[in-house]
């Protein structure tokens, strides 16, 4: 089988990690993992990136998280893989496909409603995935569901408890959603992890959504081994 993380945080891009670029590789390599897609916080969550610049050069910044952990990846042998956690509110979804490119592209997605970016992603072939759905944190004044506006739920979260990801999996049952994990990795200490696993690797963040469209990644769950 070949274990694939589908999300986690470095420090260079989110500001609540502490995961270096070096780190992070080492700490996947050593648990067996084939790839990583590196999922910062957005620029409307727990960002890095600072707020004042331009459109196009906060997106540069956004993405050096992912371009440090590529590029060690690349010396390593880890694949890597570019994704991001949008948020609203302390809710949380994790959006795969829709790449930088196209993030410049859209300054306005930062003042759309979530419903029209969701909306918007999913036309343009990105899986958006709500990430933790029952999380609760002094800083979120309520639990939001999307089920209806989103592809999946992230039934696996190995930062969560284990009621918060029966919870999500009973919802993807009840709505016929699709289903991923995932460590939601901020730091190497982090006594479990997760992710989906492929009986053959993938090549690339499309042959990632194509296995979870088609029922062929599935979510697991694993001790740390770093």
């Amino acid at each position: 089988m070949f274990r694939y993380e589908t999300h986690c945080h470095t420090r260079y891009s989110s500001a609540c990690s502490q995961l270096d670029a070096e780190t992070l590789v080492s700490m996947y390599l050593k648990n067996g993992y084939a790839g990583v897609i590196v999922t910062d916080h957005f620029l409307n969550g727990n960002t890095a990136v600072d707020r004042s610049l331009p459109w196009e050069r906060q997106i540069d910044g956004f993405s050096v998280g992912y371009e440090k952990v590529l590029a060690e990846g690349e010396k390593r042998g880890l694949q890597v893989f570019f994704g991001f956690e949008y948020s609203y509110l302390g809710t949380d979804f994790l959006v795969y496909g829709m790449g930088r490119k196209f993030l410049k592209e859209y300054p306005e997605i930062m003042r759309a409603d979530v419903r029209a970016f969701l909306a918007l992603a999913r036309e343009r072939g990105a899986l958006c995935i709500q990430a933790h759905p029952y999380r609760e944190a002094a800083y979120i004044d309520h639990i939001r569901l999307y089920p209806s506006d989103v592809d999946g739920m992230e039934t696996v979260n190995a930062a969560r408890d284990a009621r918060c990801n029966r919870l999500a999996e009973f919802l993807a049952d009840e709505y016929g959603l699709l289903k991923t994990g995932g460590s939601d990795l901020h730091a190497a200490g982090q006594s479990l992890l997760s992710g989906v696993e492929t009986q053959e690797p993938l090549a690339d963040v499309f042959g990632f959504i194509a296995a979870v469209r088609e029922g062929r990644a599935k979510p697991f769950l694993k001790h740390n081994e770093y």
